[in-house]
């Protein structure tokens, strides 16, 4: 039987003698993520007569500044037609589409290379500590990291998470199905109304229930696939093979330390809470350091868009390019700290391996090293 309290003090003193680690727990936890008023929105609100002459807060009483105006009278002619008559913007609609979808891909690539880089190096590094005391750098690290068990790493990811998308795709499936059924008129109007209504509460209630047992599950088998990858430098396949193989006979130890991880968990959730209101005179030193960090970034784009544009639309793409900036330094406080659990739960799990690896109940042979 392991030593969870030894497991843990390992953990906690690694974390706070080894702040090297910070940086690669600051990374995985930043990767972790009409009405009646004419058809203009249904808010209540609309600037009385033409922007530049008595716009206002109310009817004719707060003067809107210049550049309020100016950004008023700009959406009056470029966004509000989308909305009217979003049938004669179908182009515009699906250039916007393309450009969203292709900085949500270019967003995803980043993130994962950082974030399986990082988990890589994190118990790498770990497990290097705990065998010899050794202290790695940043660059060495990060060299540690970038490999191919970092890759493989991402695999596994992708495969575990294979589940929960064939579980959210049957929900969706069922949908079609039910609206489809009432187009077709297979049933009647009120049938349907209730049958679906049940149908939708008893699949929401079953899809939640097995939404968690199977992620807690798989988040406990992640922890052993992960570090046979990592660790032994095991393909796709052998990672989960002999990681099945180390939880089945370790599966009583393995709970135990989920359960104990799951407690502190809880706490640490518990505690964010205060932190959130202990950290706010940190939030507001952040916000300037923000603010100054922004500005360069936003000038900048702010720059290049005057190329091609003019009036607000360039306020606006400066303003865009500095937001990420802004909110990521004023985040920093909140990173750090979610990076220390990042690291703290990395370290358990990677001192768990150890130790069961010790015991000499899970591995029958070891994989041939290969090139990293």
């Amino acid at each position: 039987m392991i030593d969870y309290g030894k497991i843990l003090k390992r953990a906690w003193h690694i974390l706070w003698n080894y702040k090297i680690l910070w940086i690669f727990g600051i990374l995985l936890a930043l990767t972790a993520g009409g009405g009646g008023d004419g058809g203009r929105g249904g808010s209540g609100y609309r600037f009385s007569g033409p922007p530049g002459e008595n716009g206002g807060f109310g009817p004719g009483t707060y003067p809107l500044p210049p550049f309020l105006r100016q950004l008023s009278a700009w959406a009056e002619v470029n966004l509000l037609p989308l909305f009217e008559h979003p049938e004669q913007h179908v182009a515009t609609f699906i250039w916007i589409g393309a450009a969203l979808l292709l900085f949500i891909i270019v967003t995803g690539v980043i993130f994962a290379i950082l974030r399986n880089v990082s988990e890589a190096a994190v118990i790498r590094m770990v497990d290097e500590y705990e065998q010899s005391g050794a202290k790695f750098g940043f660059k060495q690290g990060w060299k540690m990291g970038w490999s191919r068990r970092a890759f493989r790493m991402w695999v596994i990811d992708l495969v575990i998470n294979l589940p929960i998308i064939l579980l959210i795709a049957l929900l969706i499936g069922l949908g079609v199905l039910f609206f489809t059924s009432i187009e077709s008129g297979k049933a009647s109007l009120a049938s349907l109304a209730i049958g679906g209504m049940i149908t939708s509460i008893g699949c929401m209630f079953l899809f939640i229930f097995v939404f968690i047992i199977l992620m807690a599950f798989l988040g406990l088998l992640r922890q052993f696939f992960m570090r046979v990858a990592a660790l032994e430098n095991a393909p796709v396949g052998e990672s989960f093979r002999r990681g099945w193989q180390m939880f089945t006979h370790n599966w009583k130890s393995a709970a135990l330390m989920w359960l104990i991880m799951l407690g502190i968990g809880i706490g640490y959730v518990i505690a964010g809470f205060i932190l959130l209101i202990i950290l706010v005179p940190a939030f507001v030193i952040t916000g300037l350091a923000g603010l100054i960090v922004a500005a360069i970034p936003g000038l900048i784009a702010f720059g290049i868009a005057s190329l091609f544009a003019s009036g607000p639309l360039t306020w606006i793409i400066g303003i865009l390019a500095a937001l990420p900036f802004f909110f990521l330094v004023l985040g920093l406080p909140l990173l750090l700290i979610g990076g220390w659990m990042h690291i703290f739960q990395s370290s358990v799990w990677t001192i768990t391996y150890r130790e069961l690896k010790i015991l000499g109940a899970d591995m029958p042979e070891e994989v041939a090293a290969q090139p990293s």
